[in-house]
């Protein structure tokens, strides 16, 4: 009786601890569900992009996203040449290495589907204009900028209605310029947002796009901090430093969507946190781990027309989410 009775004991403690686990298994997957309700937004993982031996391990490759044909552009940093893929994340095409594209930095596209390749020395950029199959077919010159931006050599370009925006990230100056290069406005982003001239050394600028409203989003890491730029002058800054949510320890690349979102990447956390219009603080996701929906080291970020999210990684390549809004 005492053995039976053991067994019996045993045997409901085992079960109460198995309901128990599940209980808290639920509790944590409720509390993430909740957390998108909470967002209006839910992410999940696709794919990485890849070629026919696997996924590519890039680290943190620039790219840029034709969204009238749905194609995805990446610039390899080590053999620097351009990869393109298709929706599907599979490699189509790829050129540049043939060394016709100088020291590529960054890329874009302009008003007619022309692919922009930002090509630059020591001393100079400029921008080479290819066709769709990566030739080049002119280079575009930077014309009638002021004396405070000369010598000026940017190394990230964004296109936006018939606008090329070119960024200095070390010097924290922005220059725009009509398709033709022809300089149309200038920015002193670390004047904007308040940093001393004499404690600059060091301080960059991260991460860098304009949406389809014309704001113009930037990150600086040493100032934990994002930015967004507005047609008329406004500056907003939002995040701060620090591990709670809604909070950075090392920001990286910021976009927004056409909802007002702000979607910014953490390198150190690997994750991406998600605000709101109003810049307030919805969710994360990402996380360093083995998962295929984990991140390592997220920087660089693209949206494309069909609500994907491109998160460019410290040598894991490119990861893919879909964007639903609830």
């Amino acid at each position: 009786m005492k053995n039976k009775h053991n067994k019996y004991n045993l045997s409901v403690s085992l079960r109460y601890e198995t309901i128990i686990v599940i209980a808290i298994i639920c509790i944590f997957s409720l509390g993430l569900t909740s957390t998108n309700v909470m967002a209006g937004i839910e992410t999940s993982f696709l794919y990485r992009l890849s070629n026919f031996s696997g996924p590519l391990s890039y680290s943190w490759a620039p790219i840029a996203v034709d969204q009238e044909r749905n194609e995805i552009y990446v610039l390899d940093p080590k053999v620097l040449d351009i990869n393109i893929f298709n929706e599907q994340g599979m490699e189509i095409y790829h050129f540049g290495d043939d060394g016709s594209l100088g020291y590529p930095v960054d890329l874009a596209f302009d008003s007619e589907g022309n692919i922009l390749i930002l090509s630059k020395s020591s001393l100079t950029a400029s921008i080479i204009k290819c066709n769709f199959r990566g030739e080049p077919i002119a280079a575009v010159a930077f014309k009638d900028f002021p004396p405070d931006f000369s010598p000026f050599t940017p190394d990230r370009i964004i296109s936006r209605q018939g606008l090329f925006y070119l960024l200095e990230s070390g010097g924290l100056r922005l220059a725009v310029t009509d398709e033709n290069g022809l300089f149309q406005d200038g920015y002193d982003l670390g004047t904007l947002a308040g940093i001393e001239e004499n404690k600059r050394d060091g301080t960059d600028i991260d991460g860098f796009s304009v949406d389809s409203a014309g704001n113009i989003l930037f990150t600086i890491p040493v100032k934990f901090a994002a930015f967004v730029l507005t047609p008329d002058g406004k500056i907003i800054r939002f995040g701060g430093p620090g591990g709670a949510p809604g909070k950075f320890n090392n920001v990286g690349g910021i976009v927004a969507d056409d909802q007002g979102n702000y979607y910014v990447a953490d390198k150190l956390k690997s994750a991406i946190l998600i605000f709101d219009k109003d810049f307030r603080f919805q969710s994360e996701f990402g996380y360093r781990g083995p998962r295929p929906g984990n991140l390592n080291g997220p920087r660089n970020l693209a949206l494309d027309s069909q609500g994907r999210l491109y998160v460019s990684q410290l040598g894991k390549g490119i990861s893919v989410f879909q964007i639903t809004y609830k």
